[in-house]
């Protein structure tokens, strides 16, 4: 009965010391790396990393007009990379005022996990400091396929922790923090994660892993720089081991980046053999910047757009119409040498064209990604429009030879940021934007033309929904939507419209 007692009395003692700290020791995620890739004094850590930080900004004169809204930077030892992770940081200390959640992205250095690991520790203690988990987000994220809690996966991680001292230099006490390790999962389930991260100017993205290793500094050199020009060109498929300890974070925020038309840039390179010449083991290390465009650019696009289209529009309606001349000769569409025609009409672009007979719609084919030149787009299009298009028989000659062509040019898509249904939709103007819905392999497009054919934005995106083989009520976070405007020119609207049909 003693024994019962003294028992019970233990247990009261420790609960009032857990509501006391008002955190439970299980609640917190203790540091693993203190004391041998950062110092134990608090305040000696902070000295170090704020002067790693200061001194980048020196060294690189990081500008204040263009801010990253990720960066991906090194973990290792701060004697190791920290100069070239207070670069990535120096870029990010303007935003100090707006940051209220910083996610953490890396990969797991202490053995196989399954999927995308997120903890369940409510905090992650370092050196004088607690950081909060933003649970509200773990919550959205827990959600996604393919993503689970793992206490043991992030328990004695390093590459996060090391990130912690230089978001505390540069944000402060106030933000909050959402750690999360990717062992297995495609690129597509990374940029999905990262789409729903993404927010505004109250999140910052960053990607911690370290890059090339060798013995030769020269070569390491060599191959991070290479590497680097990769990035630069979001060129995300090429992205293995080789290159980063932490690929496939590197390599879906690049998909990202190229799906949004975000811009990456290199902000610092160096090697552990820049600290250390006298090392067995060389070890590369990058700070690189992802930036969001300006909306603007949407504006030049158009404008530029509309002027490639004014001074070439008969060219590319006569090939639209010679293209479907070639479709009854040979069956089969133009093939064009590209090189007699104008440089602007080489690039890539997008097309939907539409063949009309006695003012009916007789046709109609369409891109709704640039993957090929808008001169070959109009061409495989045109083709398509007149044979291939499954509502109607396939065109014959005597048509022709009164049909009317009409080509819609789209602009770049641009993403649309929302919270749910209901925001997207309050976001969406009518009669104006076509849209592109994308959700994992399922996808469709509704030019701006369709809004004529529903009464309202909510019965708009539910055919879209319904047209990309998803139901009408579904919804989900990894959902994506892009808006996009159409710029279209018609053979009737020419001084001579059948002279597209006449052979040159």
């Amino acid at each position: 009965m003693k024994f019962k007692l003294f028992l019970l009395f233990v247990l009261c003692c420790l609960s009032q010391t857990g509501q006391a700290r008002n955190v439970m020791p299980q609640e917190i995620r203790y540091p693993a790396m203190i004391g041998r890739f950062y110092p134990r004094d608090g305040r000696e850590l902070s000295r170090q990393v704020s002067d790693l930080i200061d001194a980048a900004d020196r060294r690189l004169r990081v500008s204040d007009g263009n801010i990253p809204k990720a960066v991906i930077v090194p973990h290792n030892a701060l004697y190791f990379s920290g100069e070239v992770a207070g670069a990535g940081y120096a870029a990010l200390k303007r935003l100090k005022p707006f940051v209220k959640r910083v996610v953490l992205i890396g990969s797991s250095h202490q053995g196989k996990y399954f999927g995308i690991s997120l903890p369940q520790a409510q905090y992650w203690e370092m050196p004088n400091r607690r950081f909060e988990v933003d649970r509200n987000m773990v919550g959205n994220l827990i959600k996604m396929q393919g993503i689970g809690f793992d206490n043991y996966a992030h328990e004695a991680e390093f590459s996060l922790e090391m990130q912690l001292p230089f978001i505390n230099a540069v944000f402060g006490k106030d933000v909050k923090i959402v750690p999360i390790l990717v062992e297995d999962a495609s690129v597509a389930q990374i940029a999905d994660l990262i789409d729903v991260v993404w927010g505004g100017p109250e999140t910052v993205i960053i990607i911690s892993t370290d890059m090339s290793a060798g013995k030769d500094a020269e070569e390491v050199g060599k191959a991070i720089r290479e590497t680097a020009a990769r990035l630069e060109k979001k060129d995300y498929s090429s992205i293995k081991e080789k290159h980063f300890c932490a690929p496939l974070p590197v390599a879906g925020i690049l998909a990202y980046a190229r799906e949004n038309g975000l811009e990456v840039q290199t902000l610092d390179l160096k090697t552990s053999a820049d600290a250390f010449p006298m090392t067995d083991k060389v070890i590369g290390f990058g700070a690189f910047g992802i930036y969001e465009t300006d909306n603007s650019l949407q504006a030049d696009s158009r404008e530029r757009l509309e002027s490639i289209l004014q001074t070439n529009q008969e060219t590319l309606l006569r090939v639209a119409a010679q293209s479907i001349i070639t479709g009854f000769e040979r069956g089969r569409p133009l093939r064009l040498r590209e090189n007699r025609y104008p440089e602007e009409l080489r690039e890539k672009g997008a097309t939907f064209v539409n063949i009309y007979y006695n003012g009916a719609l007789r046709g109609s084919s369409g891109s709704t990604e640039a993957t090929r030149s808008i001169l070959e787009d109009i061409s495989e299009n045109a083709y398509a429009a007149a044979f291939s298009d499954y509502r109607f028989i396939p065109l014959n000659e005597d048509e022709m030879k009164k049909a009317e062509i009409s080509i819609s040019f789209l602009t770049h898509p641009v993403p649309i940021r929302f919270e749910n249904e209901e925001d997207l939709l309050s976001k969406v103007a009518p009669q104006l934007d076509g849209l592109i819905l994308k959700e994992r392999a399922n996808r469709a497009l509704f030019l701006p033309q369709t809004w004529q054919t529903f009464s309202s934005p909510k019965e708009f995106f539910i055919h879209l929904k319904q047209n990309a083989g998803l139901p009408a009520d579904y919804w989900s976070p990894t959902v994506k939507v892009y808006r996009f405007n159409v710029i279209d020119i018609n053979s009737g609207d020419l001084e001579n419209p059948k002279s597209i049909w006449q052979s040159r």
